[in-house]
């Protein structure tokens, strides 16, 4: 069979059973396996105290063997130490730069990046970014070794530079300064290089296993043994797996030569990894998996049983294990493997399972007659199996959360297996002196197990067992290129440097020995709670947000059998009751967008008169909502968010065949509603609490089809807890589970009415609900072309006015450079634009690549698109479902006719096999393409399905792609890749975006972590699930001011109009002229913005700008320094926001560019200054609209501000008669207008007649208020286990016990 053809053959199964009844998620059973397999599952995430209480027992040995062991092991560090006295060269160098140090921080970092950077900018740029992070003076002469000492000399000078009082290090500075500023960049950057490789070769023990096996030949003299692992993480495309299957078989063969026959125990072996061998080694394609990787690591096994050599599977992330269990099984079993005694497995210690997986190995050997070798490991995916956990809302981790409690799991697993010595062939895989001496101790002998060490680590310790004990050890080096270094350096760095390491502690002659020697029985037992108090579970991550907290929403692992076999129950019950619908007179028809044959429900078109009735309603129901307390109706929305947690699978079966969404996608959706719900209860308990603002009125909420359930309920409940009602109009695609939804609310207590679902198509909502007055507030996501009309019919009403948060759309890019890590950048690219089928408002739509690796990547995405299984999205399987409907479809076939002269395709993914009954125009199916155009004006507009557009650049031109990103004018999402720290701060800082995420993918925004939206052509914000979003849902309790403009203030205005006329070129000229001044005066310091304004100040108080309200000016010059103390608080740092460990999501206000500022005749003074102030202060430039009579104060201010430093062009005047060119000029973002001004609808009517995107005119009845307007929200999301680790996780204290 053809591999590549392999994708589909897992979809065609699904088809033929499925004909057979009802199916969905998978076929067959699960739960056909044996006791012990069980229990291994139950324990998968089993509760840290009862796995411990279990465990502690075994682990125990009497009080004579632990004092024999702690005398032992406390000779075996004494004499490592003293055998570290004298040394040099590079085991020097990594001792004085742990990772308990910053400075080790920053070399794992360079180190692993460097190593893969192809062009020399590029590599000067990363060195002088990571060594400026350190202080590489702290270094100098902390070690007798003249290696380390030139090595921190060397990193000094091309990092920061420092004062010396020692005047004889300071003349040696100086001498070096010189000589290395005389040599150049490039000198330095070959040094660093080749330091680099230095520490590459002290982990990796050859770039070829021949290479390898020379090299370790003196070793081997000394009594050690070999296994060789081939560097190379998870295959993303099967020419990876390929090419790692072969690397495998080439290496079998010269071990095996090299072997000469000596037993799998006494000879070199191999190690493999399962996701090398195979691109889609996962849970959700176990079908394909389990039929094509059985036979793959079967002829590996029978290669290395002709040579007699050990073959250990590698153990991996936890979500594999049971699926790793019956391959392992599958092929351990095999009949043709009888007579070898070679076949081994490692199993993790920290794992909760990990002794359960021990009984499972026995119950193995029993059954095959014949041995396997373990591997027994603490384990090397730590951090990630717990962020992972944290950020997917599982219930408890997989792992150990305290290194004390690993070592318990370890020491009792090894009891276990030196028990079954009969048919089991331990290896123990440590650097601790004690745990090695307890090994010892159990074993009572060296006989039938041996021990094992990293390559590069451990070789006092094994020096001294091997030669003193006769015991046996072997040596488990990786073979391969620098460039594959990355994943295994991390880890081993990781766990050589964390503070709670045994491997850093052992050298350090700070920390006594005795502390060394702790035994981990008894420092468990001590402790009443033996889960980690530091690292929370996902359930509680959010437990001090604002001070109040809240219970994050539960995930369901995918991988987890039960539960996948209970949700397929509910799922599959819920699927044949709605298939039993009737049809219903004059409804429609709702069926699958994957398969047109099913249909799921009917929904009922509502007709002018309906409409009418439906807001009478909601109106009706205001008074008492809006008067019932705030804690009862977030109360309402906890129990609705409880609520749809019980209801997680019927409604995950609605989002699948309703809306086309895959299970993972469902999940995902679920929980965002549920975050939604617990998010807004919280926010409105504290914004609401002074009771200075009431709510608004009804207002009119229209959701998407792509987040049915989410947004939906994102934007009704926000609007009811902050005591609105609402008409909710659902997208007509998807309305069952809107409707579905607000049945659930009324189980948990919402009044009728309060939330009025309206089934209509959005052209009739737009004609009759949109321009009622009793409309207060409309919530939109959809076109920036109907957001715009709606804004327009908003604007012709008078009063105050309507607000209108609008997300719109984006045209996302991400922007990769050469320090990259390409297969991470692989993985967030299929993500990000093929995820739920780029039907995502944030999706990834163009990636700017740097021409220096652009091939390389280009190819691996094209890899990794053939492996991306289409079809029906009811299945774990599939990766890309169908888009909504024959519209969307339409429009992306419009887009690759287009792309036929504007493009280049580089592949299109193959099309799903279908079932014979869906014909050709009964279902939405469009491949996943990827294109390369030429530049960003090639996108006339937003493409809105799996196409993803490829633009390379040069590395100097940085500025250009950042340039053209924001030219766009969308603003929602932009991804950045890279290693360089100060370029990615740069590109988060110039981008215009919402949502900025580094070193990740681009999608799945979290509430209250990420808060979402963006600005310009992608939305009008504040962000949903964001601190500032039920501010837009409320009002103050003030008079409203409605002043209508009087004639003869028109005619006098339309006069001026008239003769500004000839004007407006200089009018359009000033405000490029301010375009171009935005980001200088953006990226101010604040302390310099504030400074000038409070000059201003100083001035106008000592009357050095005559103004007319003279009377007004004490007042006003303590209110403008009161908001001054404000906007300084609130802009002298960015928020830091909750989330999961590993990550960094931080918020923060920007300006939203260039504002108009009015003064009508009837504005008053205050007002005017203060939104100069306010806006000013946030970094926006100000373009003073002024009536003529204060035409000769507004210069005076003008000139005081360029006196006190304003750069020029920041504030300019225009007179009044120029409004409507100024406020149709592309360079505005918003005019700022008082709210008892008679212009005020006149200026809202003209920006919402704009093309583009919908501006704000900003008005507010308090300062506060006022700042908020004029300043935009942006998210920068920091993905810090990049590098493959998380140094702060691993060396927090209670680590250690």
């Amino acid at each position: 069979m053809s591999l590549k053809c392999a994708a589909n053959i897992e979809y065609k199964k699904q088809l033929n059973r499925t004909k057979r009844g009802v199916t969905m998620l998978f076929n067959g059973t699960l739960n056909n396996v044996s006791t012990i397999r069980q229990t291994i599952r139950d324990n998968y995430r089993a509760d840290e105290n009862t796995i411990l209480e279990k465990l502690l027992p075994i682990a125990e040995i009497s009080v004579d063997a632990k004092s024999r062991a702690w005398e032992y092991a406390r000779n075996l560090v004494v004499n490592i130490r003293k055998d570290q006295i004298g040394k040099g060269g590079v085991d020097a160098l990594l001792n004085e730069f742990s990772l308990s140090t910053e400075e080790g921080v920053v070399l794992m970092c360079l180190a692993e990046a460097l190593l893969r950077v192809p062009d020399k900018l590029t590599a000067d740029n990363l060195i002088r970014d990571k060594l400026a992070e350190g202080d590489w003076s702290s270094h100098i002469g902390n070690s007798d070794s003249l290696f380390v000492n030139a090595s921190s000399w060397g990193l000094l000078l091309t990092g920061k530079l420092v004062n010396y009082t020692d005047s004889n290090k300071q003349n040696q500075f100086g001498i070096l300064k010189k000589t290395v500023g005389r040599l150049g960049e490039p000198v330095i950057r070959k040094a660093v290089r080749y330091a680099m490789k230095i520490m590459g070769t002290q982990f990796v023990m050859g770039h070829t296993i021949n290479g390898a096996i020379e090299r370790a030949i003196d070793v081997e003299a000394k009594g050690y043994t070999y296994s060789y692992d081939m560097l190379g993480e998870g295959a993303r495309t099967m020419p990876d797996a390929d090419r790692y299957f072969n690397s495998y078989i080439n290496a079998i063969d010269a071990i095996g030569v090299a072997a000469k026959g000596k037993g799998p125990e006494k000879s070199p072996g191999i190690s493999i990894k399962l996701s090398a061998i195979h691109p889609r080694y996962e849970f959700s394609h176990r079908e394909r998996v389990i039929e094509e990787l059985i036979p793959r690591l079967k002829e590996l096994a029978l290669a290395a049983k002709a040579y007699n050599i050990g073959f250990t599977v590698d153990a991996e992330e936890a979500d594999r294990l049971d699926i790793s269990l019956d391959i392992i099984e599958a092929v351990f079993l095999d009949k043709d493997l009888d007579g070898w005694n070679g076949f081994g497995i490692a199993v993790q210690a920290y794992q909760k399972r990990g002794i359960d997986v021990i009984e499972w190995v026995r119950d193995l050997t029993l059954q095959a007659g014949r041995q396997m070798m373990v591997r027994l490991v603490k384990g090397a995916y730590w951090d990630s199996e717990i962020k992972e956990a944290q950020v997917e809302g599982y219930h408890d981790f997989p792992v150990f959360s305290r290194k004390p409690s690993t070592d318990v799991s370890y020491q009792a697993c090894a009891k276990k297996l030196l028990a079954y010595r009969d048919s089991i062939f331990p290896q123990f895989a440590t650097h601790n002196a004690y745990t090695v001496a307890t090994i010892l101790e159990i074993a009572g002998d060296v006989q039938g197990y041996e021990f094992q060490r990293l390559h590069g680590m451990g070789e006092s310790l094994y020096d001294q067992v091997v030669t003193g004990k006769g015991a046996q050890c072997r040596v488990y080096a990786p073979v391969g290129e620098h460039s594959d270094l990355l994943a295994y350096l991390v880890r081993r760095l990781l766990e050589n440097g964390a503070n709670s390491s045994f491997v850093n502690n052992i050298v350090d002659e700070n920390i006594p020995v005795e502390s060394l020697l702790t035994d981990p029985v008894e420092t468990v037992q001590a402790w009443r709670n033996k889960y980690n108090p530091q690292i929370p579970q996902s359930i509680e991550i959010y437990q001090h947000e604002h001070n109040v907290g809240r219970v994050n929403s539960k995930g369901i692992d995918l991988t987890t059998i039960d539960e996948l076999t209970a949700m397929r129950t509910n799922i599959t019950a819920w699927f044949e009751k709605a298939s039993q619908s009737t049809a219903v007179e004059g409804a429609q028809a709702v069926t699958n967008p994957a398969n047109f044959n099913e249909v799921i429900g009917y929904i009922k078109h509502a007709d002018e008169t309906e409409m009418q009735a439906i807001v009478e309603r909601a109106n009706n129901a205001f008074v008492s909502w809006s008067a019932t307390p705030v804690a009862e109706r977030a109360e309402i929305l906890l129990k609705t968010a409880d609520a749809l947690e019980t209801h997680r699978d019927e409604l995950i079966a609605l989002c699948t065949k309703e809306a086309g969404k895959t299970i993972p996608d469902g999940v995902a959706e679920v929980r965002e509603a549920v975050d939604f719900c617990r998010y807004y209860a919280a926010r409105a308990e504290e914004l609401l609490a002074d009771g200075s603002l009431e709510s608004r009125g009804v207002v009119l909420c229209i959701s998407p089809w792509n987040f049915p359930l989410a947004i939906f309920l994102g934007q009704v409940s926000a609007a009811i807890v902050a005591g609105n009602t609402v008409v909710a109009k659902p997208a007509e695609q998807t309305s069952l589970v809107a409707l579905r939804t607000i049945e659930i609310m009324h189980e948990c207590g919402l009044p009728n009415s309060v939330v009025e679902p309206v089934i209509a198509r959005g052209s009739k909502v737009g004609q009759t609900i949109v321009p009622d007055e009793r409309i207060q507030a409309i919530m939109f996501t959809g076109s920036t072309e109907t957001g715009s009309w709606i804004s327009q019919k908003l604007a012709e009403r008078t009063g105050d006015p309507v607000p209108l948060i609008a997300e719109t759309g984006g045209q996302n890019c991400m922007i990769v450079d050469s320090t990259a890590l390409p297969e991470q950048v692989v993985d967030d690219v299929v993500a990000s634009g093929f995820q739920s089928a780029g039907q995502r408002c944030s999706a990834l739509r163009v990636l700017f690549v740097q021409e220096d690796v652009a091939d390389k990547i280009i190819t691996m995405i094209k890899g990794a698109m053939q492996e991306l299984h289409l079809g029906d999205p009811a299945f774990l399987g599939t990766d890309v479902g169908p888009v909504i409907d024959k519209k969307a479809l339409g429009a992306l076939n419009e887009h690759v006719d287009y792309l036929k002269n504007n493009g280049r395709l580089h592949y299109a993914c193959k099309a799903p096999t279908l079932d014979s009954s869906i014909g050709e125009e009964q279902h939405n199916f469009f491949v996943p393409r990827l294109y390369e155009i030429s530049d960003l004006s090639v996108l006339k507009k937003e493409v809105f399905g799996p196409v993803v557009h490829v633009i390379r650049y040069r590395a100097d031109q940085l500025e250009n792609v950042i340039e053209q990103i924001n030219g766009t004018g969308f603003g929602l999402t932009m991804g950045i890749h890279t290693r360089i720290e100060e370029k990615s701060r740069y590109l988060a800082a110039r981008s215009r975006a919402g949502n900025v995420y580094v070193n990740r993918n681009m999608i799945g925004a979290v509430v209250g972590v990420q808060p979402f939206g963006g600005r310009g052509l992608s939305g009008t914000g504040p962000k949903a699930g964001g601190p500032m979003y039920l501010t837009r849902l409320v009002k103050d309790k003030v008079t409203v001011a409605d002043v209508a403009i009087s004639d003869d203030m028109q005619a006098t205005l339309n006069a001026d109009i008239a003769e500004a006329a000839s004007n407006s070129n200089a009018v359009e000229q000033q405000a490029r002229k301010a375009k171009s001044a935005e980001v200088k005066w953006s990226f101010t310091s604040l302390n310099t913005k504030v400074s000038i304004i409070r000059q201003l100040l100083a001035q106008l108080a000592t009357n050095k700008a005559v103004v007319a309200q003279e009377g007004e000016l004490s007042t006003t010059l303590t209110a403008l320094r009161a908001q001054l103390l404000l906007i300084e608080k609130r802009l002298a740092a960015p928020t830091i926001l909750p989330g999961p460990t590993g990550e960094s999501n931080i918020l923060h206000l920007e300006s939203r560019g260039t504002l108009a500022c009015v003064r009508c005749s009837d504005t008053p003074f205050e007002f005017w200054m203060m939104s100069v102030v306010s806006a000013l202060s946030a970094g926006n430039c100000v373009i003073a609209l002024v009536d003529k009579q204060y035409l000769t104060e507004t210069n005076a201010i003008a000139n005081l501000l360029t006196q006190a430093g304003l750069p020029a062009s920041v504030f300019q005047v225009v007179t009044l008669g120029n409004l409507p060119t100024l406020l149709n000029v592309p360079a505005l973002a918003g005019a700022v207008i008082d709210n008892a001004s008679p212009l005020k609808k006149l200026i809202g009517e003209t920006i919402a007649a704009r093309k583009g995107a919908i501006l704000p005119m900003i008005t507010a009845y308090t300062n506060k208020s006022l700042f908020e307007r004029m300043v935009t929200e942006k998210t920068v999301t920091v993905d810090t286990t990049a590098a493959g680790g998380n140094a702060s996780l691993m060396t927090m204290e209670s680590n250690v016990g």
